[in-house]
Parts: C-alpha cells; structure tokens; sequence
C-alpha cells in the first residue's frame, strides 16, 4: 500500500500545483476544501447517518448508476443517499440531481480521509460503479463490516488484477459483496481470480437509454428541420470525425437533396465551433447554428451548439455518427441505438463491448476515412431495405439487454429494509 498512498499524494499534489493554470485541477481542488467540515454539517442536518453512499468517477458512470437511484427511491422513497463524484465533469453537471440527498466531490483516497470520512457518514451500504477501486475505502468499508458492491462492471486481462503488482488491487475485489457484471467473460475472469462474488446482471446504461426513449424532450424545429428527409446525426463528434463527415457529406449532397445533417460536437467552445464552419464555407455549405433560435431551419446543416440537447436529437436522425473513434474511444452509442440507428464510428472501438456486439449484428459499421463513410451511407440511402433491417437490429438489441437495474436492486432490497446493523454480514477474509 506504501506504493499506492504515495501515488494518491502526488497525484493530489499535482493537481494543486496545476490548479492556477487549469481550470478542471482548479475545480477538482477547490471542491474538495472543507469537506469534512461540510460532510458533518450534512449528516447532522439532513440525518444521514446510514444513508446508502454511491460513488461514480465520473458523467458517463453517473448515467449507469442513475437507474438503481431511481429505483431505490422508487422502491424505498424516505430511504437517504449520498452521491459522490470524483471528476469536476461529472460532479458540476450532477450536483443539483434532486433524487440525492447530498451530492459532493469524493475525498482524496488517502488513509486519514477514507477513514474520516467513513467515520463520519457510516453508510448503510456502498455502491461504486463499473471502474472504482479506491483501496482505502474499500479496505476502510470492510472493516467497518459495510456490504459494498459494484456494478455495470466489465473485467479485462490487462487490468491491475492480473499484474505481478497487482495484489492489494485482488485483495480489493474481495471486499466487495456483490460484483454485477456486465458480461459472462467478467464473471470468468473474476473465478480465475478466485473472486467468488461476481454475478451476471447487465449494463444498467441499457435501462438508461430505454428509460430516455420512453419520454424524449421535444424539440420542434429540430423535428420540422428532420422531416422528409434522409438525417445524419453526427452525436460528440472531434476534429477527424468532423472532416470525414463534411467531406462525405459534400459528395452524397449532391445525389441525394434530401439528407440533412446535424453535428453535436463533442466540444462546444469558440474554437470549435469556429472551426466547424471554416469547414462548412470550405465546402459552401450553408448552415444554422442551434442557437439562432430560429422555428425554422432552412439550411441543410445545424450545429447544435448547445449542451443537454443530444440523446433527444437521436430521435430525429436516420443514420448515427459516432464521435471519438480517432481518439481515446467511441462515445455513448446506446443513446442512438435505442431510437433504431444504426451507428457509423471510427477504428478505436475495442474496449466497448456494445460496439463489438452491434458490428457482428451489422447494426453498426466502422469507418477509417470519408470514402468507407460515404459508400455506407449511401449503401443506406439508395437502400431502404437494408436501412430497416439495420435499425430493427439496432433497437432490438437495446431491448433484448436491458433489465440490469432490477437484478441488481432484487439483491440491494435485501439490505435496504434492515437495520444498520446488518445481521450475517460479517466481514469475509480478504486473502491475496
């Protein structure tokens, strides 16, 4: 652990330094001044002592952890939860979310605060999801004989737990009481491990879009902008994902007047946006900007350059673009999925397992420049049956995965109506 602690210093220390010059290091420092003070006030004030604790590193992991809130409070409404966040994106978008009782930044994992904080709040049960593996908390919640479990989680070889290093990180997944997992291939990792607590539940993101598409937000002039016509939507896309479309979209104009296309970039700063219609007039492609506010829309092109408004504009589009595929990786592409689009997006899809599943469904397809994007878009245009068939693998996959929030709040409701003091619940030997 003495590897792991001095790790957690510098990286805090890192970020202090950084936090004049950076505006994320800035928000994750200052977030976290007072916390002790500010957790005390809260249990006393709110009565939180024994609330159930849920942890998310960041946006992307709050939206898999949002349904088991839901349900929690659907299923046991005065029961109190604190909402934790370890990353400023995450945490400044959420930290009004009304079903938490209390949302704030996760202390740094150092011995002295996982134990103070654990001290203060004592949870009822911890929940972290998909990728959290704080050793002190971990270590901290079982010794304090805290059922912990983790969900929407995916194992692979190349993590920590398989290293020559990687002990304490194997002693870690032993404290958990639960590990749902997202695949069959997670639960044969974790045996291998001889980790014994795993359990096949899902990915709770599946619920999440389904639950999205259920009641969509309206958006008027984007739906009289989409009508009769052939809409690419373009959702988080970055810089190489934007000239391959542009490009691609330029060629395919031409033969089909119908398409239209709107980009949600990934950024929506000056910059970019900037960036984006240099583009345009590169090509003489007239465009709005979403925020002309206008009812309508008469150019063929939006820029929707605004945030919150993505996961409804999939509801509009025909076809998806999948931003990230040239960078670190693809972004979310359930939330066009669940509306039957089929999805385009770049090489860089490995560690997604719903992009493996889509392309082997062929409700998806990779593209590595604006030729292969064109020939697939225009495979989908001159083509409506193909078109249909895709979409209908698209949305039934969605469907067929989903029902991960109640396999996993079946096995929590067994803690949430005991008392604190939960009985059987001794603390198992964590081993190496």
């Amino acid at each position: 652990m003495f590897f792991y602690n001095l790790g957690i210093y510098a990286f805090q220390f890192g970020l202090k330094l950084a936090s004049p010059f950076n505006a994320k290091a800035k928000l994750w420092t200052e977030g976290r001044k007072g916390w002790r003070t500010h957790l005390k006030e809260a249990v006393v004030k709110l009565e939180l002592k024994h609330a159930i604790w849920l942890h998310c590193a960041s946006l992307g992991e709050f939206e898999q952890g949002r349904p088991v809130i839901e349900k929690i409070k659907q299923d046991f409404p005065n029961q109190k939860i604190v909402l934790t966040f370890f990353s400023p994106s995450g945490y400044e978008i959420q930290k009004h979310y009304p079903l938490a009782d209390l949302v704030i930044y996760l202390p740094a994992d150092t011995p002295f605060n996982a134990w103070q904080f654990l001290e203060i709040l004592k949870p009822k049960i911890a929940i972290f999801v998909k990728y959290e593996f704080w050793l002190n908390y971990l270590f901290g919640l079982h010794k304090r004989s805290i059922p912990t479990f983790l969900i929407s989680t995916v194992i692979k070889k190349h993590q920590t737990f398989f290293k020559w290093y990687g002990g304490n990180f194997r002693k870690a997944l032993r404290t958990y009481h639960t590990i749902f997992t997202q695949d069959v291939y997670s639960l044969r990792l974790l045996k291998l491990l001889k980790v014994e607590s795993g359990s096949l539940a899902g990915d709770t993101r599946f619920d999440r879009v389904l639950q999205i598409c259920s009641s969509p937000k309206s958006i008027p002039e984007i739906k009289h902008f989409a009508e009769n016509a052939f809409v690419v939507v373009a959702g988080s896309s970055w810089e190489k994902d934007e000239d391959y479309l542009i490009e691609s979209y330029a060629v395919l104009k031409a033969k089909h007047p119908s398409l239209r296309l709107i980009i949600a970039p990934h950024e929506i700063d000056k910059n970019t946006i900037d960036r984006l219609k240099n583009l345009l007039h590169k090509y003489h492609i007239p465009f709005h900007l979403f925020s002309d506010n206008l009812t309508t829309y008469t150019h063929p092109v939006l820029i929707v350059n605004a945030i919150g408004f993505l996961s409804s504009v999939y509801q509009y589009g025909t076809v998806a673009v999948i931003g990230g595929g040239f960078g670190d990786g693809i972004h979310n592409i359930l939330e066009p999925t669940v509306y039957g689009l089929p999805v385009l997006f770049g090489p860089n899809f490995e560690k997604f397992n719903e992009a493996h599943e889509l392309l082997d469904l062929k409700a998806a397809f990779v593209y590595h420049d604006a030729k292969e994007m064109t020939n697939q878009l225009h495979s989908f245009m001159v083509s409506p049956q193909e078109l249909s068939v895709a979409s209908s693998l698209a949305r039934n996959y969605v469907l067929k995965n989903s029902g991960a929030t109640d396999k996993i709040a079946t096995v929590l409701e067994n803690y949430l109506g005991q008392s604190p003091n939960l009985k059987g619940l001794e603390p198992k030997t964590v081993n190496s």
